[in-house]
């Protein structure tokens, strides 16, 4: 332990994530909010532990707080199914609070942890693009905001994820994302203007496949 203290930092987190969790828990008798409260008070802790910590695996292993959090995120989406009914919106509103949870996890794993065939860099930006494609289309049916928030979430963390290969182009990357995401900008409000009904949905849907590419650029070109 250095001076900073990192693990007195997790207990910390840990003791005010499962009270004010345990609380809405038992209040609400809703598992998704309770998780989503209890990743917001104990997450940033955890945050400053990793940083100041020099071996942060030792308390946190990366695949153990990887498959724990994997299965809270599972629990966040069958649990707002129950609170919600089996609808599209329902699994919108869970599938963002599921990736909330499970993606600063993920990342925390993929950096400290080791490498694994499944977690190959451009395998799972493609699975995160096909998912983020996914919700972005269920937004546009449904109009649930949510699923345009996730898919640019999933989005940003697929393409951060992926420039960890070694046989990426950045720099072609960085060109062609930002235009590609505008052309499908594009293309949605102008399938929405020919419909003819409502532009609310056709906008989102718009402003998060512009918006995507452009925050993963500048994540990439910061890391």
């Amino acid at each position: 332990m250095n001076r900073y203290a990192p693990e007195l930092a997790l207990i910390v987190g840990g003791v005010l994530g499962a009270s004010f969790g345990g609380f809405v828990l038992f209040v609400l008798g809703e598992f998704y909010s309770a998780a989503v409260v209890c990743a917001v008070c104990s997450y940033p802790f955890a945050a400053y532990a990793i940083h100041t910590d020099d071996e942060p695996t030792t308390v946190l292993p990366p695949r153990a707080v990887t498959l724990i959090a994997a299965l809270v995120a599972v629990g966040v989406l069958l649990d707002s199914f129950r609170q919600l009914g089996s609808t599209g919106e329902a699994a919108l509103v869970g599938s963002l609070f599921a990736v909330s949870i499970f993606l600063p996890v993920a990342a925390y794993g993929s950096r400290y942890g080791e490498s694994t065939p499944w977690g190959r860099p451009r395998v799972l930006e493609a699975v995160c693009l096909l998912l983020a494609g996914l919700l972005l289309a269920g937004s546009l049916t449904t109009g649930a905001t949510t699923g345009a928030v996730s898919a640019v979430v999933v989005f940003v963390a697929g393409v951060v994820y992926g420039a960890q290969s070694t046989h990426t182009d950045h720099r072609s990357r960085q060109r062609w994302l930002p235009l590609a995401g505008l052309t499908v900008a594009g293309g949605l409000l102008a399938v929405g203007v020919l419909t003819g009904g409502p532009l609310d949905r056709w906008m989102i849907a718009a402003l998060a496949a512009a918006f995507g590419p452009l925050i993963a650029v500048a994540v990439t070109l910061s890391a």
